[in-house]
């Protein structure tokens, strides 16, 4: 049979039921004389046989797949041709494609000005999205999908970035986290605090904003959400937010990446506002803690600010006019009025595995220390709970470059 063009030559191997090697050997027969594969258009060929049905054919798949490896064809043309398909009502020929460009996203690279590069059309993958349903239910069944599986592939997290700019930082962070706090099986939430940490690296300080500066103060000043804080999702709360706070804190520069200006925050407040500096003005975390009558004994202090709780030596480190560390403060201070109160319950134990969680990190190497937030009144009250009471962990929670920072240490381990 003579082969006259690579239509013909790629059925021809598909009803021979050719390996993938045999298929490129005889394609160089078929070709000779070293042909350019780009210029013969050979992955758009291979993608239009393999894409004619509902579902993918895996054989002709195969060739492409090999194609690649291979590097008989350019990246290039293989993203080219991925760019014209666009009937996204075909569930398997999508998750076929995204499979193939996972064999090479790593290693893509784009030198000069924009129109100087490869003119391949952005796949629309707000199409990905399931038509006609709430996004609250789309974003339910997308992670409980991916904590089935157990790791999050490239259509699922395009799918995620998607329902994060459509329904915003806290929206999404909040939906999510009550997801985590529904889990009861220790595997599973163990679980769902690495995919959740994965998933929030879309938008990590913005996440971290919501998380420790709305989120967490929610559940920690609501007794009637203290029953959610209980171990096993509690525990697996606090090791996230210590992560992600972690995380934040280590990477901060001041600005947003080029790709997290492009999205619309207007459900982020302005936290200059959200947590004032002065005394005058209590912050709105203090007047939450005041505002409920049945609380006001329980929590020390709580018309405290951020600017009378930690020492004058320890705001002159930070820079408090930094959002970031605007939260990290106050969440620092709300965990002291905690373990300061009267009453134990969730609340305080969720507080105890956060410390435990930023104690080990410390341990582990963690880069940046936002225990420096810590008011040094903390330092005492921490170390009544057993877990914590040794000299270890008070010389890991406490600033001992600070003169105060080494006379707090020194009585809190001479109290042990």
């Amino acid at each position: 049979m003579k082969v006259v063009n690579l239509k013909q030559a790629i059925l021809q191997a598909w009803r021979e039921r050719w390996s993938d090697y045999q298929w490129a050997i005889n394609m160089k027969k078929f070709f000779p004389k070293g042909a350019t594969w780009d210029i013969l258009n050979l992955a758009d060929a291979l993608l239009e046989q393999a894409m004619i049905g509902p579902s993918p054919n895996p054989l002709i798949l195969s060739y492409l797949k090999y194609a690649i490896s291979s590097q008989m064809v350019s990246y290039s043309s293989v993203l080219t041709a991925i760019s014209k398909f666009d009937d996204f009502s075909r569930d398997l020929c999508v998750q076929a494609l995204l499979d193939i460009m996972d064999m090479f996203c790593d290693r893509l690279s784009c030198h000069g000005k924009a129109e100087e590069c490869t003119g391949v059309d952005t796949m629309p993958y707000w199409n990905l999205l399931p038509p006609k349903r709430p996004i609250k239910e789309v974003l339910t069944d997308i992670f409980a999908k991916v904590l089935e599986k157990g790791w999050v592939d490239s259509r699922s997290i395009h799918i995620f970035d998607t329902l994060l700019h459509m329904g915003g930082v806290y929206w999404f962070c909040n939906n999510l986290i009550k997801e985590l706090l529904k889990e009861t099986r220790k595997e599973h939430t163990l679980r769902a605090v690495e995919l959740l940490y994965s998933i929030f690296c879309l938008d990590m300080q913005q996440v971290t904003l919501v998380l420790l500066g709305h989120i967490l103060p929610g559940l920690l000043t609501d007794s009637s959400k203290w029953h959610s804080l209980m171990d096993p999702p509690g525990t697996a709360l606090a090791k996230l937010a210590v992560w992600c706070a972690l995380s934040s804190y280590s990477s901060h520069k001041g600005q947003a990446s080029t790709r997290q200006k492009k999205r619309h925050r207007e459900d982020i407040e302005d936290y200059i506002s959200l947590f004032p500096l002065d005394d005058v003005q209590p912050s709105k975390l203090m007047r939450l803690l005041s505002s409920n009558e049945d609380d006001a004994n329980i929590l020390s202090s709580p018309n405290r600010s951020m600017s009378s709780s930690l020492s004058a030596s320890q705001l002159h480190t930070v820079n408090m006019r930094d959002p970031l560390n605007r939260v990290l403060a106050n969440l620092f201070l709300l965990i002291s009025s905690i373990l300061g109160s009267r009453t134990a319950g969730p609340h305080t134990q969720f507080v105890q595995w956060f410390m435990e969680e930023c104690v080990d990190c410390l341990e582990q190497g963690g880069r940046g220390s936002v225990l420096q937030f810590m008011p040094f009144t903390t330092v005492p009250e921490l170390v009544k709970v057993s877990a914590m009471s040794s000299p270890k962990v008070v010389l890991a929670i406490t600033d001992l470059s600070l003169p105060l920072g080494r006379q707090v240490a020194a009585k809190a381990i001479a109290a042990l």
